[in-house]
Parts: structure tokens; sequence; C-alpha cells
């Protein structure tokens, strides 16, 4: 992980220093939010992982680079657990276990200017850490998109409230190895098939919005 957190802070200082056609600044904008994360379920042939819904947290950080259109680097995180279902023949893999998922996204926003409102679309690409707490399995990163939309309603010129919903999708994960040591004896990364797959999941957020710049 060491390596991606040297991608993400790259992320950060390239969004805040991207210049602006709005202004010789640009406008910043830093959106703490909350919300409810779907966890969604992965089909194997060896069985069935299912991430359990929660709640979860983030922020954003945007940069306006033209008239309503934002660059933005965001970071969520829920705080679950996965349960492997096993098909016959694969018993002794069944598994629970806690872990937290984290989205490390960047992207584009596309606003539409109602004045006080502005609802927008929203499209980003990155990484996904699903960060497993047992020592005995591995920790799994893929790459993954967002496609989204939500509105921004703003209070003053600089503090406002930001709803939003994701459709998210991890890329490609690989039979029972989806977490390396999901078997009860050790390791379980060569057992079984090894179909690929994708998982869809989802949030619902709301936040702040605290706009900086011209």
């Amino acid at each position: 992980m060491k390596r991606l957190s040297k991608y993400l802070i790259v992320f950060v200082v390239v969004l805040l220093t991207i210049p602006s056609e709005s202004s010789a600044q640009g406008k910043i904008e830093i959106s703490p939010f909350g919300g409810y994360m779907f966890g969604g379920r992965i089909r194997f042939y060896e069985g069935e992982l299912r991430i359990s819904d929660n709640g979860n947290y983030g922020v954003a950080i945007s940069k306006e680079i033209r008239p309503d259109v934002h660059l933005e680097f965001s970071w969520s995180q829920m705080q679950s657990d996965a349960s492997f279902r096993p098909n016959y023949g694969y018993e002794d893999f069944a598994r629970t276990f806690d872990v937290n998922v984290n989205y490390f996204q960047l992207g584009g926003i596309w606003e539409m200017d109602l004045k006080k409102i502005k609802p927008y679309g929203l499209f980003s690409m990155g990484a996904t850490w699903f960060d497993a707490k047992p020592n005995d399995i591995d920790d799994a990163v893929r790459f993954s998109i967002a496609l989204g939309g939500g509105a921004k309603i703003w209070i003053s010129d600089i503090i406002g409230i930001r709803l939003q919903g994701r459709f998210l999708m991890p890329m490609y994960f690989n039979g029972v190895g989806v977490f390396c040591g999901i078997g009860t004896g050790g390791s379980g990364c060569s057992a079984g098939v090894g179909t690929s797959s994708t998982i869809l999941e989802g949030d619902l957020t709301a936040g702040l919005i605290f706009r900086f710049g011209k």
C-alpha cells in the first residue's frame, strides 16, 4: 500500500495545481460526507463471497477547471464483514471475517447551473482496497470505476450541502483467491477453478461543502 499512497499524494497535488479557466486561482471545494454503502456479492464456481452493507464516510476534494466542470479526488471507507459461502466440494473454505472497503477515485464532475441548486453527474476511476483484518488473509487491491450523480445545494457562497449516489465497480476477482488464505487451514490461493467475476457496489451519501477561491 505504500506505492498506492504515493500515487494518491501525486493525484491531490496535480488536482490543486491544475490551472482554471474560471479564475486565476480556481475554486476548490472540500466535501466531508457520510452515508450508507451496499457491499455487494460475487458468485464464483466455488461459491459466493458476500460483503455486508454498512455505513460509510469519506472526503472529496475538487477543483473547477472550467465553468461547471470539476476535477475531483475522493476517498471513502466502509467498515464491514465478508463471508464466503462455498458450494459443494469447497466446504473447508467457509469463512467470515472483518474487512474495510476503501475507494480512492479520481474523475470529473459536470454540473447543471440552476443558481442555488446544481444537479451533477460524475465519472471516476481509481483503486479499491479491500483491507482484510485477520492476519492470515491477504488484502486485495483492484482497479475500479464509479458512475453516479447528485446535487449541490448552496446555502451561501462558501457553504453548501451535497447529496450523492454512486454505482461502484471493482474489476476482476478470481475464485477463492480473492483473498489469499480464505481457507481454514492456511492459504487457499491454489484451490478451486478460479472463474473471473466483478462485484457491483454502491453508496448514498450526504455531506457539507466548503468552497475556497474566487
